[in-house]
């Protein structure tokens, strides 16, 4: 079989398996695991035929060399070796998928397949939480409503999922898939496309309000005045302003009234009984062992152990990604995530800045408003510890390294 013929079949299959995951994220995390599988098999054969055994080279790559190090140095306070080796595994499943969609999105073509399939499964799910909330019971995986909010004592509402296992996922994962739908709304589309765009992403925002997260209304905020101020334009604040007057109105009165009664914005966030406790059990565990952690992947199994005496909980997570991190693999393992994560914004700027085609500069600007709006839902969710989300997040890694380097290619 002609060589060259191999390697193409294996580039647009490791393209299908990268398209696969981006819709199935929200859908199932084991067909998901399998597109992320199949992919890597394809890459590496890929690799292997081409004799090209080097990795691509990103302005990130010293640093994730630096984190599976560190991870595995964290392995030395491990309790339990085979979860840390897990998580070893889970980190590497992030760099395979980092690397595929770094060597496989090439061109504006292939941006354009990843935007029209991440706004359809958008779409699918958010169509899918709007029947949940008005049936009981989502049409995809037969997922009953959630339950209300335990800080808010004899107050439960129906808080939305749709497809996914609980509702601050769900309100992870719109908040990350989102701004791509408002920046192509906002600042490229025009007449008819822009309209019926809209008015299907109001699902999308309906079903937002109603997982009545509070972070993820933080990072909608941050979102909008990030987009704002990169476009110099006023839009952006108009529609802040909107639906923030609409969630005053429409929003159930024992949510307006406890926000009232908790201004502080720990009080606000940090409930009792909850985050508090498992925020402190992360500090004594940084406390313990400050330069590596505890291990990487063994937050809670280690939770009994590191728990204030107040805290009847057992085996949770951190419930904000950044301790968690730092518990399980140091301080100097969140500082090199955090130099990561800044490097990766830096070259969004600079390529952002030399992108001249107005749906580049629209989809580039949407991937790092989905990309903040993860990020600080990280402040009070373990996201990047859950897998269909962590998966998200080296999605979201890998798409605006690439979409980069193609918006510097359309901009030259």
């Amino acid at each position: 079989m002609d060589k060259a013929k191999v390697v193409v079949f294996c580039q647009r299959a490791i393209e299908f398996c990268m398209l696969l995951v981006i819709f199935s994220i929200p859908i199932s995390i084991a067909m998901t695991n399998i597109a992320i599988v199949l992919g890597m098999v394809l890459w590496l054969a890929k690799k292997i035929i081409n004799r090209e055994p080097e990795l691509t080279k990103t302005p990130l790559n010293l640093m994730l060399f630096l984190l599976v190090a560190i991870s595995a140095v964290s392995m030395l306070h491990t309790i339990r070796m085979p979860s840390s080796i897990t998580g070893l595994q889970k980190l590497f499943k992030g760099l395979f998928i980092f690397f595929m969609l770094v060597d496989t999105i090439r061109d504006s073509k292939q941006v354009n397949r990843v935007v029209w399939v991440a706004l359809f499964a958008l779409l699918l799910v958010s169509s899918d939480g709007v029947y949940q909330y008005f049936t009981g019971k989502d049409f995809i995986r037969g997922f009953p409503i959630g339950t209300g909010m335990a800080y808010l004592g004899q107050y439960s509402s129906n808080r939305i999922s749709a497809s996914m296992h609980n509702p601050n996922d769900f309100s992870v994962y719109l908040i990350t898939a989102v701004p791509l739908l408002l920046s192509l709304v906002l600042f490229y589309l025009k007449g008819a496309a822009r309209w019926l765009l809209l008015i299907a992403g109001l699902m999308t925002v309906f079903c937002i309000f109603f997982t009545f997260q509070r972070i993820v209304a933080v990072a909608f905020i941050a979102i909008m005045i990030l987009f704002s101020i990169i476009k110099r334009d006023v839009k952006p604040i108009l529609v802040l302003l909107l639906l923030v007057t609409a969630s005053l109105y429409f929003l159930p009165r024992p949510i307006l009234l406890w926000s009232i009664e908790h201004l502080n914005p720990y009080d606000f966030f940090v409930e009792v009984g909850g985050r508090r406790w498992h925020w402190e059990a992360a500090l004594n565990m940084i406390k313990a062992h400050p330069f590596i952690g505890i291990g990487v992947n063994t937050f809670s199994i280690n939770y009994d152990t590191y728990k204030i005496a107040a805290d009847p909980l057992s085996g949770w997570y951190a419930h904000n990604a950044y301790l968690q991190l730092g518990a399980e693999i140091g301080l100097t393992g969140l500082f090199i995530f955090m130099w990561m994560i800044g490097a990766a914004i830096r070259d969004w700027f600079k390529a952002y800045v030399k992108t001249k085609t107005p749906l580049m500069q629209a989809v580039s600007l949407g991937f790092l408003g989905g990309f903040l709006g993860f990020l600080v839902s990280g402040l009070l969710e373990s996201n990047l510890q859950y897998s269909n989300l962590a998966v998200l997040f080296w999605v979201m890694l890998g798409l605006l390294i690439a979409i980069n380097k193609v918006s510097i290619c359309s901009g030259q």
